[in-house]
């Protein structure tokens, strides 16, 4: 047997091993089985967008399961200032509380305690953890030892996904997408998911916002549009600017109309796309909110981007995408879901580093060319749902 078919077996058993002790810690810890009656109950899920949007169908399936209790969500962004579940799911009518802390509020051995004296005081029935993919099992083992501190009557969740043999995972193992990840994990635990369930409701003031900020960007209602998000929190993920620009100026020679999305930071290699692009593009970035964001992307034919939280967006409203990925991470971790996506990646002898700075100069990414995401948008493009008749069709009723 070749050795990296070894090592992603030994990589398998390990997982297994590290499961089965976290399973059975957690049914020593709370014998009884999952309470039925369960009046307050949290979910504990951590992240920025993309891992938010990738977790609602699980989200969901705990409401289903409890549609009168009390449903928290906790969660951090990470850092002060970052932007994550609240952006995006404030207001949605099925979550009832979200309670977001940052790194810096759980730095010191106080503010640790605080934050357990918090959830202790929330009195919850029911802890579920969503665990972040590469949770690493030390961070795992704390995490089982909150919810245990916090007096929770029944805790459920807990999962190890290893990164030991990284590349000989990458040739031997394929990895669900995170939405399945997730759900496998609730239904493990009694509840039924469903991988189509993104309830984001989008209010009628989010539709109002972005028609206004559309209509001042000369984006007229009935036009065909597509859109484009050229950042990424990760330097290797980054598919250069100026290739935006060709395939943007390929795609409004075709009677498309290009909007660039992203935040703040992004602005300005948007502005320079949609500029480079000419009156058939516009940069909207940094002038809206994440949830205007999702309304923004459900008004389009599709998405092109990097590997980033957007696509996970676009996926929620049913946006098809192109995601341009680099191979420092594992094949179909963070493939946006659903059937009618195109990921675009190529095969480098690197692969699979997990590195924020390329020593290669992004060569993975690099490796793909303007042709291809053309080609890969046209396939799109051509799908019967994205044919320019029922898209102009689709468009008048959205944005009225």
């Amino acid at each position: 047997m070749p050795l990296d078919r070894q090592q992603a077996l030994a990589a398998q058993a390990l997982r297994a091993a590290a499961n089965a002790i976290l399973t059975g810690a957690a049914k020593c810890l709370w014998p009884r089985r999952r309470p039925l009656d369960a009046k307050r109950v949290c979910i504990y899920r951590i992240g920025n967008i993309g891992d938010t949007a990738c977790a609602i169908p699980a989200m969901h399936a705990i409401r289903r399961a409890y549609p009168a209790a009390h449903l928290a969500l906790v969660t951090s962004p990470g850092r002060a200032g970052s932007v994550g579940a609240r952006e995006l799911l404030e207001g949605v009518g099925w979550l009832d509380e979200i309670v977001v802390y940052h790194a810096e509020d759980i730095a010191t051995a106080r503010g640790r305690l605080d934050l357990i004296r918090e959830l202790r005081a929330r009195r919850f029935d029911a802890w579920i953890e969503l665990p972040a993919v590469a949770a690493p099992l030390a961070t795992l083992f704390r995490n089982l030892t909150v919810a245990r501190s916090a007096g929770v009557r029944w805790g459920f969740g807990w999962r190890y996904e290893p990164r030991f043999a990284a590349q000989a995972q990458s040739r031997f193992i394929d990895f669900p997408d995170e939405v399945e990840r997730l759900l496998e994990i609730v239904r493990a635990g009694g509840f039924a998911g469903y991988d189509g369930d993104f309830p984001l409701e989008l209010s009628d003031s989010n539709r109002r916002m972005v028609t206004d900020l559309l209509d001042q960007a000369g984006v007229p209602a009935a036009e065909l549009t597509i859109a484009f998000a050229p950042g990424a929190k990760a330097e290797p993920n980054r598919w250069p600017a100026g290739r935006f620009i060709e395939v943007g100026n390929n795609l409004a020679a075709r009677g498309y109309r290009i909007v660039v999305l992203g935040g703040s930071s992004d602005a300005p290699v948007c502005e320079r796309i949609a500029g480079a692009i000419g009156r058939s593009a516009a940069s909207l970035a940094g002038k809206t909110t994440v949830r205007e964001s999702c309304e923004v992307l459900a008004r389009c034919a599709m998405l092109i981007c990097n590997d980033s939280g957007v696509q996970h967006l676009a996926a929620a409203v049913g946006t098809p995408s192109v995601s341009i990925f680099s191979r420092r991470d594992f094949r179909g971790k963070w493939w946006p879901h659903g059937p009618r996506n195109q990921v675009l990646s190529k095969a480098v002898e690197c692969h699979t580093c997990f590195l924020d700075i390329c020593p290669y100069d992004n060569k993975c990414i690099k490796a793909i060319g303007v042709d291809e995401v053309i080609g890969a948008a046209a396939r799109v493009l051509a799908h019967p749902a994205n044919s320019k008749e029922s898209q102009t069709a689709a468009a008048r009723p959205q944005v009225a």
